[in-house]
């Protein structure tokens, strides 16, 4: 799950995976213009709205973080339950077709290894032990993955690494939004977004009054789109065995923003 970040208050807005997946589709849905190719590729889409799709299986056990009473924010879920999640999404974009396949198990990869070269050392970095070995075995069953599917995908290899920076755009700039609540957005920079004339760009985002964002270059279709993505606003559980309960019972609340070109 994504517990947004707030400077008020004890209760935060709490988020599934697949809910920020499905936000991160929107994005995609609205993307491209004259500088930027639309998303018109079946399987891209379907991986942009699914690639976190493992965690299906972990975010409805609400697992609660007892010094907060609420649910593991997504970098903090202890490892015995994100390791379920990270073979978990390419199996389930792989029986889409082998392209989702494929670019599902890059990002998995990319999540242990830097988004290859594109980001900071990745969390492999960080484990050590028998974290680090079982983190070091996904990876290479990952890149087994990868090769075994690559046979199969009927389009170019330059076609597959833009797919696969295009997802990391939309899910890093989901994530701007998911993580930080509304007045502590600031700006924020996303590098390497591929150009419709096959150069890639640095995108910056600004935070402005009344939840509108300018975006520098602009990547989507039209200035002034409005988006939404859903969650709940959450009381912090008095135990560890309450997160079920208390989630459930929590209504469903929506966040809108507005993109503006600069």
């Amino acid at each position: 799950m994504i517990v947004q970040n707030s400077n008020s208050g004890s209760r935060r807005f709490v988020m599934t995976m697949e809910q920020h997946t499905a936000f991160a589709d929107q994005l995609a849905n609205e993307f491209g213009n004259s500088t930027f190719s639309a998303i018109e590729n079946a399987s891209v889409r379907y991986v942009i709205a699914n690639h976190d799709a493992g965690w299906r299986n972990v975010d409805p056990e609400v697992y609660i973080d007892t010094e907060t009473g609420l649910p593991y924010h997504l970098a903090e879920t202890p490892f015995e339950y994100t390791s379920q999640t990270m073979c978990g999404s390419p199996d389930f974009n792989a029986k889409y077709d082998a392209l989702a396949g494929l670019l599902s198990s890059m990002h998995t990869a990319g999540l242990l290894n830097g988004r290859y070269g594109l980001a900071p050392p990745g969390i492999l970095a960080r484990f050590e032990g028998d974290k680090k070995v079982f983190a070091e075995g996904v990876l290479a069953d990952e890149l087994q993955r990868q090769d075994s599917l690559k046979p199969s995908v009927n389009v170019s290899a330059d076609f597959v690494w833009v797919a696969y920076k295009q997802l990391q755009f939309f899910d890093m700039l989901s994530l701007y939004f998911h993580s930080k609540a509304a007045g502590i957005r600031g700006e924020e920079t996303f590098p390497d977004v591929p150009t419709a004339a096959g150069d890639d760009v640095t995108i910056t985002i600004a935070e402005c009054e009344g939840e509108s964002y300018t975006l520098d270059p602009f990547p989507f279709a039209k200035s002034g789109i409005e988006i939404s993505f859903s969650g709940r606003w959450m009381e912090p559980a008095q135990d560890e065995t309450q997160g079920v309960a208390v989630f459930q019972k929590t209504a469903v609340s929506h966040q809108t923003v507005c993109l503006i070109s600069a």
